[in-house]
């Protein structure tokens, strides 16, 4: 089995929790004050997750929307360790109970799980194309560009993801577009390249550079006179939804998960300069705004109220971001780049997520200290450079590296919407299959699932919701046939906050074969 050899028995029963003060907690996994109007406590043996609950006698009338009671199966909470035939409550669209021999109430939908394994949805990062339609215009409402009907929801949900943080405008970087370096190059026909390139001259070998005459080399025909002026610092919106099909209500999570950085926009000293300019200004904006609160409560009455500071170029999501409400996400792919970010990052104190780092095991003293998340894609490699292979190029063995050091890290496909040209596995459906291949760079399979679980939802603030199994969560399950890194596991079923979106059986976005022996 995958989940190890630490097992403990408690009671005859299997469970395989993270810590003795699990083992200890062998009370009711039912939440009471979860926005139920009342649920009559049900006693049991075991469960995860929650305290001894209030006499029956004291609780108000069980409420009349339905509940959900999802029995047998062996459910990895991802924080909470591996609780063995166990029984899940949903209710609400929230977890209301987790443990073994939990009674199920009279009228409750029963789904049996005897034989599977139950997991949190799984958490992309990167999720391009799908639930959205188009790109939301300026001064729209953004509900108004959700689709629950989009059937890229089915082929996510088929692989197991559940909530997804969608980019809502261009800017490169984890966005739908293949970079070049994933392309199958003779693979392909010239007019699907065309389609996934913005630029006709970019097509297959970068951009044209004029050359000298006499030697050959790169060369610049007219020289730059003036000093070249800093690149703009451009962001990109993002907004975490659930994958809910069928279903608009919940369907938006949150707006503005990170403060997203286009690559380029902090390298150089002029752009770096620039940025420190404007964090400067937020955080003297922010002091000013603490004062005139201060000022405005020490008001007497008949006193004059004072003008309220001006924000001037300051945005929203940059006082987010001084504030240490999100993170900064950008791509750093180079030892040089990943050094540069959290050096920035340490010396105007924010918080960091960074994509790609495909160096970053040459790293990671520096991406240990500064407690920086970041997002793995295993299977993006990148060459040394001739004679430096010890110190450039990526390493197989980094997710190793990371989890020894207590890095966090998040994984994402090598493409963030879902296609159906070219060669498969190599789009959003490929999640589950690269966290399998962190597997394969040393990672524990602990680690991997946490990777696709918590870790993201960690990182876009959401750990209180999604991310695993525990009372008082959002009811965001699957029920797998097999162990959650298997690439022959299937996913069953799928619930998103607490409403079944997706059987394979009755689903057919994917092939239904049984699983092998």
């Amino acid at each position: 089995m995958w989940e190890g050899s630490w097992s403990m028995k408690i009671d005859n029963a299997n469970v395989e929790p993270r810590s003795a003060e699990v083992t200890r907690r062998r009370a009711l996994g039912v939440g009471v004050g979860l926005g139920l109007s009342g649920w009559v406590a049900l006693r049991a043996p075991f469960s995860v997750g929650q305290e001894p609950a209030v006499d029956a006698a004291k609780t108000p009338a069980a409420p009349t929307s339905p509940l959900v009671a999802i029995v047998g199966g062996d459910v990895h909470t991802v924080t909470q360790g591996i609780v063995r035939n166990a029984t899940v409550l949903l209710k609400d669209g929230k977890i209301i109970g987790l443990g073994q021999g939990l009674e199920v109430p009279a009228g409750a939908e029963i789904v049996d799980a005897k034989g599977k394994v139950i997991t949190p949805g799984f958490v992309s990062l990167n999720l391009s194309g799908t639930g959205i339609s188009g790109s939301p215009a300026a001064g729209s409402r953004l509900e108004d560009s959700l689709n629950p009907f989009d059937n890229n929801l089915r082929f996510a949900l088929g692989v197991g993801i559940t909530t997804g943080c969608a980019q809502l405008s261009a800017g490169g970087g984890p966005g739908g577009r293949r970079r070049s370096e994933d392309r199958f190059l003779g693979l392909e026909a010239d007019e699907v390249l065309a389609e996934l390139t913005e630029r006709q001259d970019d097509l297959d070998y970068g951009r044209p550079v004029s050359l000298c005459p006499c030697c050959g080399l790169p060369a610049l025909i007219f020289e730059p006179i003036e000093e070249t002026p800093p690149t703009p610092i451009t962001t990109r919106n993002h907004a975490v939804i659930k994958l809910s099909y069928g279903h608009l209500d919940g369907m938006l999570v949150k707006a503005d998960a990170f403060y997203d950085v286009t690559p380029g926009s902090l390298s150089g000293a002029l752009n770096q300069h620039n940025w420190r300019r404007q964090i400067k200004a937020a955080r003297e904006y922010l002091q000013k705004l603490a004062e005139y609160e201060k000022t405005v409560q020490a008001l007497k009455e008949g006193q004059e109220r004072p003008r309220p500071p001006a924000k001037g170029t300051v945005t929203d999501g940059l006082i987010a971001l001084v504030k240490g409400e999100v993170r900064l996400r950008t791509r750093a792919e180079t030892l040089s780049e990943i050094r540069s970010q959290v050096a920035l990052a340490k010396e105007l104190d924010y918080r960091l997520c960074l994509d790609g780092v495909t160096e970053g095991w040459l790293a990671i003293p520096e991406l240990s200290e500064s407690g920086a998340g970041t997002v793995l894609t295993p299977r993006s490699r990148r060459d040394a450079r001739r004679g430096e292979e010890d110190r450039s190029g990526s390493f197989v063995e980094m997710p190793l590296l990371f989890e020894g050091r207590g890095i966090p890290f998040a994984v994402a496909p090598l493409a963030a919407s879902v296609s159906l040209n070219g060669l498969a596995g190599r789009d959003l459906t490929s999640l589950p299959l690269e966290a399998a291949f962190l597997v394969r760079g040393g990672a524990s399979q602990s680690k991997a699932l946490e990777a696709l679980t918590i870790v993201p939802a960690r990182l876009l603030g959401l750990a209180d919701r999604v991310g695993s199994l525990e009372v008082g969560k959002d009811a965001d399950l699957l029920i797998l046939d097999g162990p959650p890194l298997d690439y022959r596991t299937y996913v069953e079923t799928a619930f998103v906050n607490g409403q079944r979106v997706y059987d394979r059986e009755d689903n057919p976005v994917w092939p239904v074969f049984p699983r092998p022996h």
